[in-house]
């Protein structure tokens, strides 16, 4: 990728009141990214916490600003919050002294799937994939058509690399369920993917709940992989978000809006 010498980098995460763990993604990505030093500055703001959305611009001295909001999906809070939040008019904006780059989030990247394939091959650990279905699960919400689409649109990359045997998506708030997942992948093991950026309470707690497993991710006693009723078995794997090709996808997106909205 290019230098971005004299650019800043904002990430935009949800953030959360309650868990620290929601943010976390956020501050590596962040931390990693200053590292390689392609921007002047890397900038962090939230929905739920501080640094606000509202309060961010204020810090920040570079003159072109990447705005990447750090989600998986593309939806409510990418297509409605970040840009009200943030007085957006269009893919650039102009703010005070500086230009506002708004880049897509690396959940809708193709890289992405890159994420989801590391996360569950390494739940996987020795076991052959091609005998195996990988079932992504995301959020999903009524609130916005297009939140479940960045899940859909992955699981079909992942179905064209013939990794596995299948690849199904199920989601926490919208069809198909994640509580009805018996239904929706043939194959007798699998290997699920949670799609969310952290590994907080949906990863950790409501997925395994709503599946009837024994045990989560978080029990001293969790092994992959778990044995259910009807002798199916199933490795559950990290959040996507978590993988550490994510910080690549995020440049990604930052190169993927200089090519369609060169500088001048």
């Amino acid at each position: 990728m290019r230098s971005s010498v004299g650019s800043a980098l904002v990430l935009a995460g949800h953030g959360s009141m309650f868990s620290a763990e929601s943010a976390l993604p956020i501050y590596q990505h962040a931390a990693a990214l200053r590292k390689i030093g392609v921007f002047e500055a890397v900038y962090e703001c939230f929905w739920k916490e501080e640094p606000s959305y509202r309060n961010v611009l204020y810090e920040v001295e570079e003159e072109s600003v990447y705005l990447v909001p750090d989600f998986l999906s593309h939806g409510y809070f990418t297509r409605e919050i970040l840009p009200r939040e943030f007085g957006l008019v269009g893919p650039i904006t102009r703010w005070n002294s500086c230009e506002i780059r708004y880049c897509e989030p690396p959940g809708r990247h193709p890289r992405m799937a890159e994420a989801i394939l590391e996360q569950a091959l390494r739940a996987l650990g020795e076991r052959n994939c091609r005998d195996v279905a990988l079932l992504l699960v995301a959020h999903g919400t009524d609130r916005n058509k297009n939140s479940a689409q960045t899940a859909w649109e992955q699981a079909e990359r992942i179905r064209r690399s013939g990794r596995f045997a299948e690849c199904g998506v199920a989601f926490l708030e919208q069809d198909p369920c994640i509580s009805g997942w018996r239904d929706l992948v043939d194959s007798r093991d699998l290997v699920v993917v949670p799609f969310f950026l952290s590994e907080g309470k949906h990863s950790y707690t409501d997925i395994p709940r709503m599946m009837g497993l024994v045990r989560h991710p978080r029990d001293p006693e969790f092994r992959n992989p778990q044995a259910t009723e009807g002798g199916r078995g199933i490795y559950y794997a990290g959040s996507a978000g978590m993988a550490p090709i994510v910080d690549q996808v995020i440049l990604a997106q930052v190169e993927a809006f200089d090519e369609a909205y060169p500088m001048a």
